[in-house]
């Protein structure tokens, strides 16, 4: 019985191997195709995230209201398009006057500087996305100003920013007349050399046709050798017959406007920019400016200001000797003249001449504003260096320059601004890079480099 088993054990080793070769095939194709379906299904997953489910989360909120991340996607290829076609127009300027090597440069500078900020996506990218929520903050604003921006508007800023104007031009605004510089005292004469004042008459705006007209009258008043003969003047019919023809300039029209507009809507759809999002950036634009005029509407020009001069210098220590220096009865000119560190001062003795709070850096403008007439401050130290101060004049009085109070009203508006950002709840989600394009951009040929 023996010697018969033996070969029924031979034959089941065969059958017991091949069970496990099989076991073990079978287990390589599941995990092939588990791995496969694996690998499928991130790309899967990446390709539908890049393409849809990115753009469910928002990119940053302000309190409850959300900044949609497919808008603003587009939003920075509308930006980018704007900068790409600026570029193109310059180097298409550059062009025109490569003869000039001053010229050249000049725009090859201003190329570098836009290339520079298409290739930082990242930087870009957050520019727009702080730009958006600024806007989101304006907009909770206006609300509460009960401030608004119609259709209509936004329709009659695009045509303006097509120059077509159907109604006309807006009419010019008028300047502001500014008040004479009131009188020094005797005190304030003694601390600066007052140049003798000229009273020049203010001349009445004239229009560019009078302007030509006066020149042309100046121009003619030299005797003319009078003509031997005096000939009738030709009829008008006979001017007509005789004129050379000039081409009539096209008539912008409304038809004319929208075939530029459709032209204009058909590249952004190109680069996957909706209307909506370009009608939405104009909107939003004009209520931020809505917001700002109201803002400042009441700021009066009349403000509470100093006349300064100073002495910049490095370190404590000089300023310290400045001061025994004026002290000991040296004259202020010569002493600023000598060591100030302000190019503009070594000019005009340091002299600022007027200015309103909110104009200096803050260090500089505290203790400004705390002095009395005539007096010296102590060493003020601000990022330029150490500066010894001394005050010409404290009084209410209107800001001589339109520069000058238009930086006061945009300083004014930027703290009131700020305040009220400071005040809400504005986060950014940890994907909002995910969202950013690097696209349009330059093309390669186009690079200034190239």
């Amino acid at each position: 019985m023996s010697s018969k088993m033996k070969p029924r054990e031979k034959e089941t080793k065969p059958h017991i191997e091949n069970t496990k070769e099989s076991r073990n095939s079978k287990r390589l194709v599941i995990g092939f195709i588990i791995f496969a379906v694996i690998v499928v299904g991130l790309i899967g997953y990446a390709f539908l995230y890049d393409r849809v489910l990115k753009y469910n989360k928002p990119v940053a909120a302000v309190g409850d209201r959300e900044i949609d991340g497919k808008e603003f996607s587009e939003r920075v290829k509308l930006e980018r398009n704007s900068y790409v076609l600026q570029y193109n127009m310059i180097a298409a300027q550059m062009v025109l006057v490569g003869d000039n090597s001053d010229y050249v440069s000049y725009y090859k500078e201003q190329l570098t500087q836009l290339l520079s900020i298409l290739d930082d996506t990242e930087y870009f990218g957050e520019y727009v996305l702080d730009n958006m929520i600024d806007e989101q903050i304006a907009s909770i604003e206006a609300e509460k100003m009960g401030i608004t921006v119609t259709d209509q508007e936004v329709e009659d800023m695009m045509q303006e920013l097509f120059e077509y104007y159907p109604n006309g031009t807006a009419t010019p605004t008028v300047t502001y007349a500014l008040e004479p510089t009131s009188t020094l005292t005797s005190l304030q004469k003694t601390m600066v050399a007052v140049a003798p004042v000229i009273e020049t008459p203010i001349l009445p705006t004239t229009t560019l046709e009078g302007t030509l007209q006066t020149v042309e009258s100046t121009a003619t008043q030299t005797p003319l050798p009078t003509a031997t003969a005096i000939e009738p003047a030709p009829t008008s019919e006979e001017l007509a017959s005789t004129a050379t023809p000039y081409p009539t300039a096209t008539v912008y029209t409304e038809d004319i406007y929208e075939q530029n507009y459709q032209s204009y809507l058909t590249n952004l759809e190109g680069i996957g920019v909706s209307e909506s999002v370009l009608r939405n950036y104009l909107r939003n634009y004009m209520l931020t400016q809505k917001i700002y005029d109201a803002i400042i509407a009441d700021i009066p020009r009349k403000q509470d200001q100093v006349w300064a001069r100073h002495i910049l210098v490095e370190t404590q220590d000089e300023a310290i000797a400045i001061l025994n220096r004026l002290a000991g009865g040296e004259d202020w000119n010569a002493v600023c003249s000598e060591v100030t560190l302000d190019q503009s001062g070594q000019e005009n003795c340091g002299d600022l001449g007027w200015f309103p709070q909110g104009q200096m850096v803050e260090a500089f403008e505290t203790e400004a504003f705390r002095l009395n007439i005539g007096e010296i401050s102590n060493p003020v130290e601000s990022s330029f260096g150490w500066h010894v101060i001394q005050i010409l004049g404290h009084e209410e009085r209107d800001i001589e320059s339109d520069y000058d109070y238009q930086r006061l009203q945009s300083n004014y508006y930027s703290l009131w601004f700020q305040e009220i950002k400071d005040s809400l709840t504005i986060t950014k989600s940890s994907n909002w890079l995910d969202h950013v394009p690097s696209e349009p951009s330059v093309a390669y040929n186009m690079r200034v480099s190239n």
